[in-house]
């Protein structure tokens, strides 16, 4: 006991001198709003098929070189647009976007020096493309793979590695996805914002070396970025309202925002519009969820405006930094005025069930060592990839209940389905209508969520905390 007690002194040390950094880095990187830069929005990948009904690009994962710092260069892993001539490789990468019921057809090339695969993040598509290692044959480097699906549901997705995502995430492979489509939504501007955060050392190269710490929390790092960018800044038309698409892409960190003076009118989960919308001063985002918001910018604010980053307790006594500016928001002429939004976004559905619906039980749990070194992770007892898959029929509908150990909180994401949530300890959610395919599940709680469970095929579940997962905190499923 006593030496237990030793290392969680030493770990809660470790973790307050983190944050430091984390906090001392943000701070100076937002010390001079005149040195700013303007935030890059996502390039779109260029479409090769005249087709308007196929989206077919070609996609190329590639060592690149990236300045997370000014002046410093790091190197990286990144996608890059393989049709147009001279293209570099992006972080985060090139956008995809296709409009609801097109074919979209990715040529593929690996030029990494490892193996790697695509996992297009909550696209409900054939099992033979969710990419894998169950799903695919890992592609080689120097190989290539040709992607082939139908784009089903509008909304904000995201595509990255599903093969050691650890590693392969944080050296810069991620990239926005649009399916657009369902209500029209008039706004000034329509922005996908891409959250993450990396890990540098003082030359700005990312720092490899990985710590207990890292493993426990999902690789915290002391930079946070915006579209790749620290300290970005972002010009809005006075008087208009914009819509903003969040992803939280990182290894492990939690991104609880605030715009201070202003409301995000939450319009969209995960699975696309939501039926009901609803307000909120702050917004807290799981790594790997999606949310889509509607700001409007009709009173320029007090004094300084930024999107900042606040405090969450997911666990393990992490404490405080106090707020961490993201980007700074700058009032510019003013704009159209908001239209009217649709008086319907989107018809309710649910999931159908009774009291006799198969409740499924799944305890996340993790295990530190006495000794410091790195903990492991579990899901009912079993550590990926020796686990037992769960059996289902095509169609059938289930409850899955979702239980997090009392460390820490843990974002649950199933692959290739949506799902509703039910409730959380017994309380229900604020918008019951909503879908997601990642969900955070507070530590100590019990979270039940409805799902039918479709398209046949090998699918994955697994905890988004990248370090989690590739150390035991996935399970399979197999749908006949």
């Amino acid at each position: 006991m006593r030496k237990l007690a030793l290392y969680v002194s030493h770990r809660e040390i470790r973790v307050i001198s983190l944050l430091a950094f984390v906090l001392l880095g943000v701070l100076s990187a937002c010390s001079d709003a005149g040195l700013r830069t303007t935030l890059p929005a996502p390039i779109p990948l260029t479409d090769i098929n005249p087709d308007p009904n196929i989206v077919e690009v070609q996609l190329v994962a590639a060592p690149a070189s990236k300045e997370y710092l000014p002046g410093k260069a790091a190197a990286v892993w990144a996608y890059r647009d393989g049709a147009k001539p001279g293209s570099v490789g992006t972080v985060p990468g090139p956008l995809l976007q296709a409009n609801q019921g097109n074919l979209i057809i990715v040529h593929f090339r690996n030029e990494l020096p490892v193996a790697t695969t695509i996992h297009w993040h909550g696209l409900r598509l054939p099992g033979n493309q969710d990419g894998t290692p169950i799903s695919q044959t890992a592609i080689p480097a120097g190989g290539t793979y040709e992607y082939r699906f139908t784009a089903v549901d509008p909304g904000s997705f995201w595509y990255h590695p599903h093969i050691e995502g650890n590693e392969q995430v944080e050296k810069g492979l991620y990239a926005p996805f649009i399916v657009h489509g369902g209500a029209t939504l008039n706004t000034a501007a329509d922005r996908y914002l891409v959250l993450d955060d990396v890990k540098l050392g003082g030359d700005g190269k990312l720092d490899e070396k990985v710590d207990p710490l890292d493993v426990m929390l999902g690789r915290p790092g002391n930079v946070l970025l915006v579209n790749g960018m620290q300290g970005g800044r972002l010009e809005v038309g006075s008087w208009t309202q914009e819509r903003w698409r969040f992803v939280n892409s990182s290894n492990g960190r939690y991104f609880n925002l605030r715009l201070p003076e202003h409301e995000f009118y939450i319009v969209g989960w995960d699975g696309g519009l939501l039926p009901v919308p609803y307000v909120q001063d702050s917004l807290l985002i799981a790594p790997g969820e999606r949310y889509e918001v509607l700001i409007s910018f009709e009173h320029p604010p007090s004094g300084r405006l930024a999107l900042q980053n606040i405090y969450y307790d997911r666990g393990h006594n992490v404490p405080d930094p106090g707020p961490q500016d993201l980007l700074e928001v700058i009032y510019g002429p003013a704009g159209p005025p908001p239209s009217p939004l649709p008086t319907v976004l989107r018809k309710p559905s649910t999931v159908p069930f009774n009291s006799k619906t198969l409740v499924r039980p799944f305890v996340l749990k993790e295990q530190e060592d006495p000794a410091g070194g790195a903990a492991n992770f579990s899901i009912n007892g079993q550590r990926w990839p020796d686990i037992t898959p769960v059996e289902a029929k095509s169609g059938a509908v289930e409850i899955w209940e979702i239980e997090a150990n009392p460390e820490m909180d843990h974002p649950f994401h199933l692959h290739g389905m949506f799902f509703q949530v039910l409730s959380v300890n017994g309380v229900p959610p604020v918008v019951p209508w909503g879908w997601k395919d990642t969900v955070n599940v507070p530590r100590g709680s019990k979270l039940r969520f409805a799902v039918q469970l479709d398209p046949p095929g090998r699918w994955v579940f697994h905890c988004h905390i990248l370090e989690h997962a590739e150390r035991g905190m996935m399970g399979e499923l197999v749908i006949r």
